[in-house]
């Protein structure tokens, strides 16, 4: 699953003797602060023929505050860049009204940025948040411990085609893709969690980079998968495989953790096994699930 163009780049820019970068966020020790960027590409990232451009903005401002969340912080602060195509600043208003209105939910304060033209719309923000007592890493993994997900997910790729699709009813997995929210995702409390990565790309993916970060195997009960019945439905009505669905929704926003502790309010869905080489393994009541041909959220697509 990561053996993709994206991944590919970040190692280069990193270099063959830093391969593995870091986390959602950085750490600057020295500030005693976390840092995370992320910009959306009008094509890669949105459609502005079926998405309101006040999600858009809404949606980019989530994707920041998922990382810091998931660090263990909380967002402080943040950057906005912007580049607009001519003739449409009214649509970069409301885009930029969505990430106003984010901001001004959850207290983040806007400090600056840049704003340019461009073909096409990209957006982008730098966001900020204080460096807590122990930052969450994907590295703190440790055999015995408890694989949770704090939400359900899979609505976020149904919600995506019932948007375009313009599908009656399933508001649930349409208000997910539109407008998620990072804070009622999260759990309660980041205290007992050993371990953590976001869920941005798939949750395949992130449990193979927690494996790998980690070092450990990660075994993974498909029936304790937490699943809404709007994924369910939408699974049937669009002739996709559930677990395709399941392991393939990107920027759910949803945090994957392990502990060695009982975290109630989270959904226990595997655990961490000492192991020489990382390695993910799914399973049912019939055994292992092959997810090789499992189609992930891509960035560079």
């Amino acid at each position: 699953m990561l053996n993709n163009k994206e991944w590919k780049l970040i190692k280069f820019a990193a270099g063959a003797d830093n391969c593995n970068i870091g986390d959602d966020c950085a750490v600057w020790e020295k500030k005693s602060l976390v840092i995370t960027t992320d910009h959306m590409c009008e094509g890669v990232h949105f459609d502005l023929s079926f998405m309101p451009p006040n999600a858009v903005g809404w949606r980019l401002m989530a994707a920041n505050a998922s990382d810091i969340l998931s660090m263990g912080s909380r967002p402080v602060c943040y950057l906005l860049n912007i580049a607009v195509p001519k003739g449409k600043i009214e649509t970069a208003e409301k885009m930029i009204s969505g990430i106003k209105q984010f901001a001004s939910n959850y207290d983040i304060s806007l400090i600056g940025g840049d704003t340019t033209g461009g073909k096409y719309f990209t957006v982008g923000v730098t966001m900020f948040g204080e460096k807590p007592e122990k930052p969450l890493l994907r590295s703190g993994a440790k055999p015995g411990d408890t694989v949770y997900l704090s939400a359900p997910v899979g609505l976020s790729k149904c919600g995506y085609f019932h948007v375009k699709n313009k599908t009656d009813g399933f508001e649930l997995s349409k208000k997910r893709f539109l407008f998620p929210d990072p804070f009622t995702t999260m759990p309660i409390s980041f205290r007992d969690i050993n371990s953590a990565i976001d869920i941005s790309d798939s949750l395949i993916t992130e449990l193979e980079l927690l494996s790998r970060s980690s070092n450990v195997k990660i075994e993974v009960d498909y029936d304790m998968i937490p699943i809404e019945d709007d994924v369910k439905k939408s699974a049937v009505l669009l002739k996709i495989p559930l677990e395709e669905i399941i392991f393939g929704s990107g920027e759910e926003f949803v945090l994957l953790f392990t502990s060695d502790k009982l975290i109630t309010g989270s959904y226990p869905v595997g655990k961490i096994i000492e192991s020489k080489e990382p390695e993910v393994e799914v399973f049912n009541k019939n055994g292992a699930i092959d997810l090789t041909a499992v189609a992930v959220f891509n960035h560079l697509s």
